[in-house]
Parts: C-alpha cells; sequence; structure tokens
C-alpha cells in the first residue's frame, strides 16, 4: 500500500511549485526520560539498521553488572529506516549529534539502498543529551558518511559517501573524477544551518581535523586523501595526496576508508579496504611515506585510535577481528587483541578511554542480529586483553564518549 501511494502522489509532488521534498516531521518521537547525571562520561554507539543509539554509562564501566543505560529510537521518521551514522560530541557535554546516512543495509535499490548508493538527501541531527530530545535537523547530500565537530564545539564537518555518483558516471561513460566528486558539509553546530559545502572528491567516508584544526583530511575511495584548508575566508581544497601506486575511482587499488589521527604531532594513518594497507600520510609534507605504511594485515583495517603521547597506534581490522597493537616509530606490529573469541564480528571501530587505560570496540555484527561492544584493558598481558562484551544495536557503526571538557 505505502510503495502504491507513493507512485501516486509522486506526479503531484513533481508538478506542483516546490523543487523539493521534505520528509521530516516535526515531532518525531515522544521525549525520552532524563538519564542519570553525565559523571565521567557516557559512551554512546549508533546503530545503523535499527535507528537507535545504544547508550552507556562510562564511570560504572568497572562494575559486575555493567550494560546498556537505555537504547533510544533516533531519525525523523518512526515508521522508516534511516540508518543513523556515526555521531560527534559536544565539549559540554550538553549535545550530541548523528547523520542519517538513508542508505541502510539490505534495504535493496532507492531512497534506502545499500551503503553509499542510497538516493535520498540525508541530515544531521542535534540531541540534547540529558533526555535525547531532538533539538535541531540540517538537510545535506544523499549518502552521508563521517560526522566530526570542532573542539570548540561549533563546527559540524560531515563528508557523503555517495558512491551512486561513480557508477552513474562509470554508465554513461565519464571519466572525469571531479564529475564525480561529492560535498564535505561545513555546519553550524548551534543553528544547525550550513555554513559550506566544499567538493572534495569521489566518495569521500572519514574525515578528521589537524591539532591546529586548519585543514580537514578526508578519505576519499579513488585512492588519495583531500585535504581542505579552513583557515581561509571560503574552504578551499588544497591538495590531494595519492597513496602508492594509486588506481582511479573507477577502478581503485586501495579504497582509503577510514583515518586516524595522532593527537601528538598530526601524522594520519589511512586506512584502505582493499589493500588491506594502512598508510602513512606526513602532515608536514602532505605525501604518503610507503616505508611507514603498515602491511600484511589478514583484513581490512578501519578507524583506530592513537594513544596520548603518540607511541602506540591501535588499529581494528576485519576477517580475523583483531586490534593490531603498533610501535608508530616504527610502524612495527607489536601483537594483536583477538575479538573473534568473544564474539565479535566486522570489529568497525575502537576509541580509547579518557585516562587511555582502556579501548572501546565496536563490532558490526552479522547485520542481521545485535552487534556488541568490548571493553579492552590495555594494561594487561604484553598488549592487552578483552574484559567485558555487551550486546547493542543492529549493525553498529561507531561508538564515541559524551562528556564534558575537562
Amino acid at each position: 500500500m505505502k510503495r502504491y501511494l507513493l507512485a501516486v502522489l509522486a506526479p503531484l509532488a513533481l508538478g506542483a511549485c516546490s523543487t523539493e521534498l521534505d520528509y521530516a516531521i516535526d515531532s518525531p518521537w515522544a521525549s525520552g526520560r532524563e538519564l542519570p547525571p553525565l559523571g565521567g562520561g557516557r559512551i554512546v554507539v549508533t546503530n545503523s539498521l535499527d535507528d537507535t543509539v545504544s547508550l552507556l554509562d562510562l564511570d560504572s564501566m568497572g562494575s559486575r553488572e555493567w550494560g546498556e543505560l537505555a537504547r533510544v529510537p533516533v531519525g525523523l521518521n518512526p515508521v522508516e529506516l534511516e540508518g543513523p551514522h556515526h555521531a560527534a560530541f559536544s565539549p559540554n557535554g550538553d549535545y550530541y549529534y548523528v547523520g542519517l546516512s538513508y542508505y541502510v543495509p539490505g534495504g535493496g535499490s532507492g531512497p534506502h539502498g545499500n551503503h553509499g548508493s542510497g538516493t535520498a538527501d540525508g541530515y544531521a541531527l542535534k540531541l540534547d543529551a540529558k533526555d535525547n530530545r531532538l533539538v535541531g535537523s540540517v538537510r545535506v547530500d544523499r549518502n552521508p558518511g563521517d560526522l566530526i565537530l570542532s573542539a570548540d564545539g561549533r563546527t559540524l564537518y560531515q563528508t557523503h559517501f555517495d558512491l551512486l555518483k561513480i557508477t552513474d558516471a562509470a554508465k554513461n561513460g565519464i571519466t572525469d573524477e571531479r564529475k564525480m566528486d561529492a560535498r564535505l558539509a561545513i555546519l553550524d553546530a548551534e543553528s544547525m544551518t550550513r555554513k559550506a559545502m566544499v567538493s572534495v572528491c569521489p566518495a569521500p567516508h572519514a574525515v578528521r581535523l589537524s591539532p591546529d584544526e586548519k585543514r580537514a583530511y578526508v578519505a576519499c575511495i579513488s585512492d588519495e586523501v583531500t585535504v581542505v584548508q579552513l583557515d581561509t575566508p571560503t574552504p578551499t581544497v588544497v591538495a590531494r595526496v595519492k597513496m602508492s601506486n594509486p588506481g582511479t575511482a573507477l577502478v581503485p587499488k586501495h579504497e582509503p576508508y577510514a583515518l586516524t589521527l595522532s593527537p601528538t604531532d598530526g601524522s594520519l594513518w589511512v586506512s584502505s579496504l582493499k589493500s588491506r594497507t594502512v598508510h602513512y600520510l606526513d602532515p608536514q609534507t602532505l605525501t604518503v611515506v610507503p616505508e611507514r605504511a603498515i602491511y600484511g594485515l589478514r583484513g581490512a583495517p578501519m578507524f583506530g585510535a592513537v594513544s596520548a603521547d603518540g607511541k602506540t597506534l591501535y588499529m581494528p581490522y576485519q576477517a580475523v577481528d583483531a586490534v593490531a597493537v603498533v610501535d608508530t616509530a616504527t610502524s612495527t606490529v607489536k601483537g594483536e587483541i583477538h575479538l573473534s573469541t568473544v564474539g565479535c564480528l566486522n570489529v568497525h571501530q575502537v576509541e580509547l578511554t579518557p585516562e587511555g587505560q582502556h579501548a572501546l570496540a565496536v563490532c558490526e555484527g552479522d547485520h542481521q542480529g545485535p552487534g556488541t561492544l568490548h571493553v579492552l584493558d590495555l594494561r594487561a598481558g604484553t598488549v592487552g586483553e578483552v574484559v567485558k562484551t555487551v550486546q547493542v544495536g543492529i549493525y553498529p557503526d561507531s561508538v564515541g564518549i559524551l562528556r564534558r571538557k575537562p
């Protein structure tokens, strides 16, 4: 019945004066209950296939009964799967932000298609951390990917993993990659309005800011990292740094997808899905240094984390579902923390806790049943071990910590 109504209404909509449709509902969800005080922090996991976020208390992580504090719905339309994808967090702990991707794995074609193939514009949502109430939203381009917030909490950066642009170009015999470029959305986090939309590259996914926040680095499926200069009157692309022996957007050899930034010197580790290589990008020369790459991982590397002293990289990778513990000075893998033995399937991201003694690893699962969140004690053994496992929602794809600025 729903498809029939849409088929009837579509011609009417096209014949009307309005140039675009807005599917948002003013009050999609009733206000949630207030949660306990934030304390030391709240762990937030986005569950992309059941339109929820899982919330866990950081302070009580060591308790025996530790688990989900709440699992709350997010989105603009309660009857549609909207694919919440990645989250960003206010430095004051009062708000968090979630992207609506409108690509849902297994959802078929159309607005709710597979990863990167959705045809409906996405959104960035702003939610009140006290009761998870929606307080603002802004419409962006289709297939939103990664989402991060500036240190002062004023500016959101959101990529668009628009694979559809590439496939459409291929169908039409287009080889000019600039015609395949998707945009980086730069958003005012207070008013939830667009500040700028910058064309960056084909299918950009991960975005990270340099420590001084004068640059944004964007991972692109076209075997490159695009560098956007932010401290200019108009944000401008200043470089597209190619990986070693690169392919093209139509035939990539590496497929950069995730980025991990060192908090000490701004070094960038580029995780590539196809080549299973973690490339090293020097922030001073804006070049890839092959000698410092991490080769030989047995699966696709994802979103990692670097210790506060910059000496250790924790890089999760799929297929065998483990976390490689890497000496950043030599790019040597010192050991691995195995997750598959404790129920992890398709590890997606590792996030360090504020004290740096634990890590949180989120695993997608089989995209049909619950995913998992694992607590890694980095002090245990040679490289660390898993000490807790919690089931979360379906297809979790990010984990982060909402906390107040120290």
